[in-house]
């Protein structure tokens, strides 16, 4: 009887025997295709960076460029020790070693991706959830400077740094990141968008300001999103090295130091193997970051439902 029934349901649906839709097109075939070349390329280049960061560099890479090492060499210690950068300006003249290069890009990018996504997220909330003409207008200037690209202000931007005083400042380019622009902007906007009247109105019967609001519901309803934002631009920051090395001539960041030893190289630093061992220790904090939240950085910028 269940047989019967079963097959009744299926040729109701048009479902018949031996007939099943595969996932695999020849369009799907290609581009799979390209993937795993793309990604097998990627992973022979790290592994060829990687074997040639242990190299001796005098004479096993210019004898053996592609192959194993001849001899495993620790040139990491000696790149920590070597690895500087020469400064020059009003505040310090000297050189800059690889620690204080760590330590000025974890408070460049620290505290730039913490300001960028906290301002952000706060404007959301009040163009979201306060019924104003201006809210409008902000959420206007943000679709209109994501369509509208603006080019040529940096020479305005850095004297406007300079005459605020934020100028070659860490503290100063976390003020200049702490903006509302861009896409994240509308994703925060989207979940206070969403959020039901309830939830605030049944806090201002309990007493509470529109400042206890923000902290007790607003916030902690989009934590899961604020994190994977500040992750995302942490390590955009990181890899930035064009910023500091225009606004942060005195805070050279380690990105900044492979710029300019990749541009003019030192006696030590002129071996390819060296750079590499610098590069890949430039790699390890963000690789430890990727794989301690490969999850929230590789999902989607989602909120669940709202429990309470």
């Amino acid at each position: 009887m269940f047989n019967r029934e079963l097959a009744k349901r299926n040729k109701l649906l048009g479902i018949r025997k031996g007939k099943t839709h595969s996932a695999f097109t020849p369009v799907t075939i290609i581009m799979l295709v390209v993937l795993i070349l793309y990604v097998a390329s990627l992973f022979l280049l790290f592994l060829w960076a990687l074997m040639t960061a242990f190299k001796d560099p005098l004479y096993d890479f210019r004898t053996n460029p592609w192959g194993f090492p001849k001899e495993f060499v620790w040139n990491f210690t000696y790149v920590f020790s070597q690895f500087a950068v020469p400064v020059s300006t009003a505040k310090r003249i000297g050189l800059v070693g690889m620690g204080e290069m760590y330590l000025y890009s974890f408070l460049y990018a620290g505290g730039s991706a913490f300001f960028n996504t906290l301002v952000p997220c706060i404007t959301a909330y009040l163009c979201a959830r306060f019924k104003y003409k201006f809210s409008r207008v902000m959420h206007t200037i943000v679709l209109v400077t994501m369509v509208i690209p603006v080019v040529g202000s940096l020479p305005a931007e850095i004297r406007m740094a300079q005459s605020l005083g934020l100028y070659d400042q860490i503290w100063g380019m976390w003020i200049l990141k702490a903006n509302f622009l861009g896409m994240y902007f509308l994703v925060f906007y989207n979940i206070f968008k969403v959020l039901p009247a309830s939830y605030t109105e049944a806090a201002k019967i309990d007493g509470a300001g529109n400042m206890q609001v923000l902290l007790r519901i607003g916030l902690p309803l989009v934590r899961n999103t604020f994190f994977t934002v500040f992750l995302i631009y942490f390590i955009q920051y990181w890899n930035d090295y064009q910023t500091p090395l225009i606004y942060l001539p005195t805070y050279p960041t380690i990105a900044n130091g492979m710029y300019s030893v990749s541009v003019t190289p030192t006696q030590e630093m002129s071996y390819v193997p060296m750079r590499i061992a610098a590069a890949i220790l430039m790699l390890v904090p963000i690789l430890v970051v990727f794989l301690i939240f490969q999850k929230r950085l590789l999902g989607n910028l989602t909120v669940g439902g709202i429990k309470g």
